[in-house]
């Protein structure tokens, strides 16, 4: 090789060395701003954006907010509650979502006070009597242990020692208050000597893994733990070491409830699943049961009555109250209808609270109970209708029942039993209103007030979540299941299952074919015609009221279809989709066009569109999954969004009531307001 030769080859070695150089430095700018854009969304930024998502967009008028409209939409399973024994002590109260509410009235009116939760139900609460309730503790099933130093509106982690996030209940001595002991579902008892900051295990294996209840007398020396292995057992030392306590059941009860009496506290009582109530005057060394046949075998809860006598209160996982003044012998109360629980018993003042799966619910005797949850706002609310002879009358779905308005969304009462209700109709004719359930039924009312019946015959699935009716035909009703569509031509008196041309698919977590139509959305002046949305399929057409369907567009773009609507002024028709977009169909759902312009940035994550509403003139509303709501005044073309005053950024119905617009979240009803 000649020189020459060489000396081009170390040039054009050294013009690469010189690009690789250039490139790794720009591949490590990158990395360096990818790195700190990190950091600052971790320290900072997921506030910022958050707060950004809760504005309207710049297009959206001054003033334009949404404004609360669920007064007495209250309730909802609280599995939790709490209050210090001194007068004028604020009650807290755990929801099945790690919501926290708190009373400064006996329990009479609630407040949330927490803005975050995990999404996980409370499993007891504990508050410090040397702090007048700001100083919370709070054990949350499938999260951990949480502490809170400002009266519940935020929460830090206090795991340390805890082996295990599976939290099943939690104590708190009267008078040792930096004493805790917390019971796991999977990993034991644990105790707490600094005030829940850490944590160890006692009892190890001779009590068990699986704590189903724990309870310790005022000074924190006397500790009662059930498990599922060892039964029954007693600390006198505080939790030091323990000993089997023999009940008078045979091997191995499980008991579910301990109660010990305030002001003598050698006496005790226990709920044993199967055997009823056992009480004892001797800290546990001899037993008196409850009189055979006297409670039913699902006791899992009891409470010594405040005025200081012998008597107790049990509540059951079927929803049922029961009280005696013995223990011995025990009679009805009360009963919570249709499928409820009664989680916690508590003292408050001179009465009772009862932590509920439909609320809370208070007695001054053990005797009478009534409703005490104005204020928690934990109902899961599903779907909103109004009617279209009178649009101050609207009818949300719940999974306590129909609630019902009528001065259009100001105030709201129950008119129906407690009951899960997947989404509502009003009819044509005003008073009429179909409900749909999520055990295989609809349920009708002919005045829309508290009588309902029950229709089941003629519907093919067991969630009953779209019910729609054509203006062309009053009598016509759509009910959209999870395995396929039923039709009603006289105003949802009979169903008959209607599925010809409907290919089932297997999807979600069932490997079964089933038909799970997402929608349904009727021509509103073609009479017969009628699309649906059956997901992982597409759009499915009929013309004759569902007695055929046929495929109406096999494009990719509408096989995860969640939500339809229509414009009756333009002939536009609005599809939601799984993929957080929104399609317009101008021919009828034949073909359909992309609109996403504005429902979607870089910093916003991601989700799907759940409800589509179109308002008289012809603006359209979008309710998303994370997003929020965003307002299209251009069919569809470009969005803007519209959050101002949103509870909550997850939007699972958007409502119509003559020129009001409502959005419904999962807890929350919210009214547009503008200036």
């Amino acid at each position: 090789m000649t020189a020459s030769c060489r000396l081009e080859r170390c040039c054009a070695a050294l013009e690469g060395g010189t690009g690789l150089k250039h490139v790794g430095r720009a591949v490590g700018a990158i990395l360096v701003v990818f790195v700190v854009a990190v950091v600052w969304y971790a320290v900072a930024g997921e506030g910022v954006v958050t707060q950004h998502l809760f504005t309207n967009g710049a297009g959206i008028a001054a003033g334009t907010a949404w404004v609360g409209s669920d007064k007495g939409l209250d309730g909802g399973p609280v599995t939790a509650i709490a209050r210090l024994p001194m007068n004028g002590a604020p009650v807290f109260a755990g929801t099945n979502e790690d919501d926290i509410f708190v009373s400064m009235d006996e329990g009479h009116t609630w407040s949330s006070v927490n803005a975050t939760s995990s999404g996980h139900y409370v499993a007891g609460i504990e508050i410090d009597p040397r702090a007048a309730g700001r100083i919370l503790g709070k054990a949350v099933y499938g999260a951990g242990f949480f502490l809170s130093d400002d009266g519940g509106r935020t929460w830090k982690n206090a795991d340390r020692g805890l082996a295990s996030r599976l939290l099943s209940c939690l104590t708190a001595p009267a008078d040792a208050p930096d004493v805790l002991f917390a019971g796991t579902e999977d990993a034991g008892l644990f105790v707490s000597r600094d005030g829940g900051r850490s944590w160890r295990r006692t009892g190890g294996q001779a009590l068990g893994s699986y704590v189903t209840a724990v309870n310790a007398t005022r000074d924190g020396k006397t500790v009662y733990v059930a498990t599922q292995e060892a039964g029954l057992s007693v600390s006198r030392d505080g939790g030091g070491t323990w000993t089997a306590i023999s009940l008078p059941f045979g091997a191995e009860p499980v008991v579910t409830g301990i109660a010990i009496h305030p002001t003598d506290e050698l006496r005790l009582a226990v709920a044993v699943t199967g055997h009823g109530i056992s009480v004892s005057a001797d800290e546990g060394w001899s037993w008196t049961t409850s009189r055979a046949g006297s409670l039913p075998s699902d006791c899992s809860v009891l409470q010594f009555l405040a005025d200081g006598s012998s008597g107790l209160v049990a509540g059951t996982q079927s929803g049922a109250l029961f009280l005696s003044d013995d223990g011995v012998e025990w009679q009805p109360a009360f009963q919570i209808e249709s499928d409820g629980c009664v989680f916690g018993l508590m003292q408050s003042g001179s009465g009772l609270l009862a932590a509920t799966s439909q609320g809370v619910f208070a007695s001054s005797d053990g005797h009478a109970w009534s409703a005490s949850s104005t204020g928690i706002t934990n109902v899961t609310l599903r779907d909103l209708a109004s009617s279209p002879a009178d649009a101050s009358m609207l009818f949300t779905a719940t999974d306590q029942g129909v609630f019902r308005s009528q001065d259009a969304g100001v105030s709201w009462e129950s008119c129906s039993e407690p009951r899960q209700i997947l989404s509502i109709l009003v009819m044509q004719d005003g008073p009429t209103v179909l409900a749909g359930t999520s055990n295989g039924s609809v349920l009708r009312s002919a005045d829309g007030r508290d009588h309902w019946a029950v229709m089941t015959r003629g519907i093919p699935g067991v969630k009953v979540s779209t019910l729609v009716s054509p203006a062309s035909d009053p009598k016509i009703v759509y009910a959209g299941t999870d395995n396929g569509c039923a039709v009603s031509t006289d105003a949802g008196l009979t169903w008959e299952s209607r599925n010809l041309g409907l290919v089932p698919t297997a999807s979600g977590e069932s490997m079964t074919p089933r038909l799970e139509i997402s929608a349904i959305f009727p021509y509103p002046d073609v009479p017969g015609r009628a699309i649906l949305s059956l997901l992982g399929q597409g759009l499915y057409v009929t013309i004759d009221e569902g007695r055929h369907w046929q495929p109406l567009s096999a494009s990719s773009d509408t096989q995860w279809i969640v939500c339809l609507a229509g414009d009756q002024r333009t002939g536009r028709l609005y599809a939601g989709t799984a993929a957080n977009r929104v399609l317009v169909s101008s021919d009828g759902g034949v073909t359909w066009s992309s609109s996403g312009s504005g429902l979607s940035s870089i910093l916003s994550v991601p989700g799907s569109v759940n409800a589509i509403a179109v308002a008289g003139d012809t603006t359209v509303y979008v309710g998303t999954q994370q997003r929020g709501v965003a307002v299209s005044k251009d069919g569809g073309g470009t969005w803007q969004r519209l959050n101002s005053g949103l509870p909550d950024l997850s939007i699972c119905a958007i409502g119509i009531a003559g020129d009001s617009v409502f959005a419904m979240t999962s807890h929350r009803l919210v009214r547009l307001q503008t200036q």
